[in-house]
């Protein structure tokens, strides 16, 4: 079929085979030339080109050289100008000689010896298991050789039966032109034309009987071949599974004798470990015994020590109350002649005082005197009426002048003290409970907040400054905003005016409904009527039920226009702080915490978390965005939208991350680096995660993956256990909340590399699929490796 052209209707993959297929390869070779392709795929492989008749298979005496070629009868003579296809093959039976003979013997004997030396390398040492292994080889043996028996004897009753068909056909041959007329003595008058003729049919009779012969005789004999191929291989393939059994059963009792080794080891650790504990544990219980008389000791030293120093604090306080006592005397003696020296004094000051008195009133009588006298002697009685009024009024100033000057300078000023004291305890307790009007108020917030503004009651404090404070304050219609209390330190001057200015306002237990929120990204009030400096909030509530924040603390300024210089707040810890600064409907905004958590349904919070970025009435972008988290740091964005539900998306970048935090126990440790872009949405922020999309790609540096020794499956372990060390693995990873797949898995660990790709369900399951390969320059060994399990107990196991 070669040397007709039919092999170029093969695919590429089959005339590669075809090439490499020489009449002694065997499959297991084919297999090592072949080595991406799975045995399955070569076996149908190697089908297909049989079924098409460009090769047939040879069985062989287990890992002796092939078997000699089933026979058949003799190729037919291609006839000229045919254009048949050639046959290359002879299926003659060629029947054994001695030497064939004695050369399967060594076969089989060889055969018999590797098995046996397969089967004690596979088998545990244990008797029942050489046992089994000596069991297995000889009837191995003995199922080779007894099919290469029957084989030979099939062989030779098939060469049999050809002779006998050949001989019959000779003979049929032979009877028809025997029967034929004129055959033996033909006419001597046939002319030589016809005589021509004759032999030429004759011929053909003769060709055409060969050919039918030999046609039945090639078809049973194709009958007969195909017949003993097929139960030589059922049979081949029966003692392909008993081996295949055989293998399994050791192999689980190898695993169940490693596995009572391994409980053995345990309880004989687990002894160990408590004779240690126990040991541990008296060494501590004496320790402690020690350090408890040691501290005992000490306490008592310390309890005498601590009775002499009260004792000497006792006698040193008695002695220092003796001493006060007899300093105290002596004071009070000193302040009994103080204050007698005070008494004299004052009564000789009475004494001058009242010497002093007596001598004015007697300067006084002589005056009065005086003045009579002069009287008397003016001579005109009219003249005495008109001056004597003026004199006695005279008199009189000049006597309450005098009695004003006799009292003390400062008994004036202390009265005059006492009474504005008086007046203002009686304002400072009388003024707070007067209610003011709050119209002017009202009208003046309306005005500036464009809402209807209703406050309860308002009242003036003057200590320790003036102060106005408003209670049960609403504003708004529906939904409102409402605080329990307002305290409004007034500029001097405007509580009469009509603007109402504050230089500070302090709000205390606000309900701030989320329809409020834009209020913040405006600016400026509405009106001219109210001006603030400085606000403050303490226990302020966003009324956003989806988000359940805890209460904040708000801090805001303002320009002398009336314009909102900027807003922050904090939580009550203040480890949260958002600043915003207005910006005409939208706002700068500026985000740190030392813990941020993230209301998205997932219990994870950032730590030491800074982002930047600028906020509107329906979204919020972070373009710097930066956190602590799982060891190392985060970088990236976010646009958070509510107008439509909730929804979340951006950029987000890994440096330096312990990727054991992330996927332990799989991966034991390392430096993980990556990056990715992310989205989420949901009618509620809680049930973001529920429907989160993450695509990216990532590299582990310098890490260890647990539960696998890829050198010890190399070597032909097929289980897993033990960890493998590796300088770099990458990958990309595409994660949703049904699975998290980690494809094009590549790592290095020196020699040994591995390829392939895991993935995990929504209940942690692992399955995959990995090729591992080390390639050196006098060794090169490649096995696949299934991933099952789950994320905690991750399961590798080679496969074929």
């Amino acid at each position: 079929m070669e040397a007709t052209g039919k092999s170029s209707n093969l695919s590429r993959d089959l005339r590669n085979i075809l090439k490499e297929i020489d009449g002694k390869v065997r499959v297991s070779e084919l297999l090592k030339t072949f080595e991406q392709m799975t045995e399955t795929e070569l076996v149908r492989a190697l089908r297909n080109l049989e079924q098409e008749g460009y090769v047939r298979e040879f069985i062989a005496q287990q890992d002796g050289g092939p078997r000699a070629p089933t026979g058949s009868s003799p190729a037919p003579q291609a006839s000229a100008g045919a254009g048949k296809d050639l046959d290359f093959t002879d299926f003659t039976p060629a029947k054994p000689s001695s030497e064939d003979a004695s050369l399967q013997g060594r076969m089989r004997e060889e055969a018999a010896a590797k098995a046996k030396a397969e089967a004690e390398r596979r088998v545990a040492p244990s008797a029942e298991a050489k046992a089994k292994a000596e069991a297995q080889a000889r009837a191995q043996a003995e199922a080779l050789d007894q099919a290469r028996r029957e084989a030979e004897e099939r062989q030779r009753r098939q060469a049999e039966e050809k002779a006998r068909l050949e001989a019959d056909a000779r003979a049929r041959i032979e009877a028809e032109q025997a029967m034929k007329p004129g055959a033996e003595a033909p006419a001597p008058r046939r002319s030589d034309e016809r005589a021509l003729r004759e032999d030429a049919q004759r011929r053909d009779a003769e060709e055409r009987v060969r050919r039918d012969t030999e046609e039945r005789v090639r078809r049973e004999e194709a009958e007969r071949t195909a017949r003993i191929e097929a139960e030589t291989r059922a049979k081949v393939e029966a003692e392909m599974r008993a081996r295949r059994d055989f293998e399994e059963r050791t192999r689980r009792e190898e695993e169940e004798r490693s596995r009572r080794e391994a409980e053995l080891r345990r309880l004989g650790e687990e002894a160990a470990r408590k004779r240690r504990d126990a040991e541990e544990s008296e060494a501590l219980m004496r320790s402690l015994r020690e350090e408890e008389e040691k501290a005992q000791k000490e306490a008592e030293r310390g309890e005498r020590e601590e009775k002499e120093r009260s004792e000497r604090e006792e006698r040193a306080r008695r002695e220092s109350e003796e001493e006060a006592r007899r300093k105290d005397e002596e004071k009070r003696d000193e302040g009994r002649k103080d204050e007698e020296k005070r008494d004299e004094e004052k009564e000789n000051r009475t004494r001058e005082e009242e010497k002093m008195r007596a001598e004015s009133e007697a300067k006084e009588a002589a005056q009065l005197r005086k003045a009579a006298r002069a009287k008397e002697r003016a001579g005109e009685q009219a003249a005495r009426g008109k001056q004597e009024p003026a004199r006695a009024s005279g008199a009189a100033a000049q006597s309450a002048r005098k009695a004003w000057a006799k009292r003390k300078p400062g008994n004036f000023v202390r009265q005059l003290a006492v009474m504005l004291l008086v007046i203002l305890a009686i304002s400072v307790a009388v003024i707070p409970f007067v209610p003011l009007e709050s119209g002017p108020y009202e009208k003046a917030a309306q005005a500036w907040l464009g809402e209807p503004v209703k406050i309860g009651t308002l009242n003036l404090t003057l200590l320790p400054m003036p102060q106005l404070k408003f209670q049960k304050v609403v504003i708004g219609k529906e939904p409102q905003m409402r605080v329990a209390t307002i305290r409004a330190t007034p500029k001097i001057g405007s509580v009469l005016a009509d603007k109402k200015a504050f230089k500070r306002l302090e709000l205390e237990n606000v309900i701030f409904p989320r329809e409020y929120l834009p209020a913040l990204l405006l600016g400026k009030g509405k009106g001219e009527s109210l001006g603030v400096e400085h606000l403050t909030a303490k226990g302020l509530k966003i009324d956003i039920p989806e988000l359940n924040l805890p209460p904040l603390e708000l801090e805001a300024t303002f320009s002398p226009d009336g314009a909102l210089k900027s807003v922050t707040l904090a939580n009550a810890e203040r480890t949260l702080s958002v600043k915003l600064q207005p910006q005409g409907g939208r706002a700068a905004i500026e985000i740190s915490s030392d813990k941020f958590p993230l209301a998205i349904g997932a219990d994870l919070a950032l730590g030491e978390f800074t982002a930047k970025g600028t906020v509107t009435r329906s979204e919020l972008a972070l373009n710097e965005a930066e956190a602590r988290a799982f060891g190392g740091r985060l970088l990236g964005s976010a646009r958070l939208r509510w107008s439509d539900g909730w929804s979340l998306e951006g950029e987000i970048a890994a440096r330096q991350v312990d990727a054991a935090r992330i996927a332990a126990p799989l991966v034991a440790g390392g430096t993980l680096e990556g990056k990715g872009v992310y989205s989420m949405k949901a009618l509620l922020p809680e049930r973001l995660l529920m429907n989160a999309r993450l695509d990216g790609n990532f590299t582990v540096h310098k890490g260890s993956i647990a539960n696998i020794d890829m050198t010890s499956l190399l070597q032909g372990s097929r289980s897993g256990g033990g960890t493998t060390l590796f300088s770099e693995m990458s990958g990309g990873v595409s994660a949703d909340p049904n699975r998290v797949l980690v494809r094009q898995i590549r790592l290095a660990a020196g020699l040994l590399n591995a390829t392939g790709q895991v993935e995990m369900d929504a209940q942690k399951n692992l399955s995959g699929r990995l090729q591992i390969e080390l390639r050196a320059q006098s060794v090169q060994a490649r096995a696949a490796v299934a991933v099952a399990g789950t994320l905690k107990n991750p399961q590798f196991r080679r496969s074929n």
